[in-house]
């Protein structure tokens, strides 16, 4: 791993995690739920502010990365088919690009936007264009196809405190869907995660409480059956790096919750109970459950 840091960017080359959420418990769009991946990045280190009347947009911050995969066996065409063997890792990887953009229009408010595209791979070599196409806009094609930009994912997160509760008590969430330029405009395609923080409870100064719950079984989206995490040109997994996913332990077709409440002895003691539950769905998974 090796880094610089100049005029406030940082340029970095190696193994990294990322944790583009708020949320405690794990991102659903990139978390440290999988190996670090090998990439190239580039961040904002402080935040900044856009000149003229952009500047309401708040402090901003800004993130992109490239990165390869490990782990993949197989890669579908449709002009060469299932390429690969089990038990033996492709030659050449699949490729990772994302990107994240940051914002804090309040003091009390913070918003982001970002996507991730998994392109390339086994028969599909990285090359500047299909570099370029992974970034092309409209409607993905069959996975596979020719021409095929790559997978693709978009997601935001926000999290707010509540004005003249700032110090007590803090909504925030995270959301992503497939192949659709943001959730916000496909919720009920989309996966949802939210929670709640409360950093004292009245009466227990000293003791915090959280809050989280989310699901990739979208409530309103029959045609959904597991189909998150995963493409057809990918057919041992998508978003995946050495086997692991690269997202949400919720996993493809899961719910879960979890608590966490600290009793602070000291700045540097103190005493903590974890709740965590999980279940798939049945449709998914024969007898899924908890």
């Amino acid at each position: 791993y090796v880094g610089l840091n100049f005029a406030n960017w940082q340029v970095s080359f190696g193994k990294q995690s990322l944790w583009w959420s708020p949320t405690q418990g794990g991102p659903l769009m990139f978390s440290d739920n999988a190996d670090p991946v090998n990439m190239f990045r580039i961040s904002r280190v402080s935040p900044f502010k856009l000149p003229w009347i952009l500047g309401w947009l708040g402090p901003m911050r800004l993130e992109w990365f490239l990165g390869q995969l490990d782990g993949h066996q197989f890669v579908f065409q449709t002009d060469t088919g299932i390429v690969g063997q089990f038990g033996r890792p492709l030659d050449r990887q699949p490729f990772l690009q994302g990107q994240k953009i940051s914002l804090k229009p309040t003091r009390n408010f913070e918003f982001s936007v970002s996507s991730t595209t998994v392109f390339a791979g086994g028969p599909g070599a990285l090359t500047w264009h299909t570099f370029l196409r992974s970034y092309s806009l409209g409607n993905t094609l069959h996975g596979g196809d020719v021409g095929d930009p790559g997978d693709r994912r978009s997601g935001v997160d926000f999290s707010y405190r509540i004005p003249g509760m700032r110090n007590w008590l803090t909504f925030y969430g995270d959301a992503f869907t497939e192949d659709e330029f943001s959730p916000l405009g496909y919720p009920r395609k989309s996966a949802i995660r939210g929670g709640v923080y409360m950093p004292r409870i009245p009466g227990f100064p000293k003791l915090d409480l959280r809050l989280e719950g989310g699901s990739t079984v979208p409530p309103d989206f029959s045609g959904c059956n597991g189909c998150f995490y995963v493409n057809g040109h990918y057919p041992d997994g998508s978003y995946l790096n050495l086997g692991s996913l690269v997202g949400s332990w919720l996993g493809r077709a899961g719910q879960g919750e979890q608590v966490w409440s600290t009793y602070w002895l000291s700045s540097r003691n103190k005493i903590q109970f974890q709740f965590r539950h999980q279940k798939v769905d049945g449709d998914y998974l024969p007898q899924g459950g908890t």
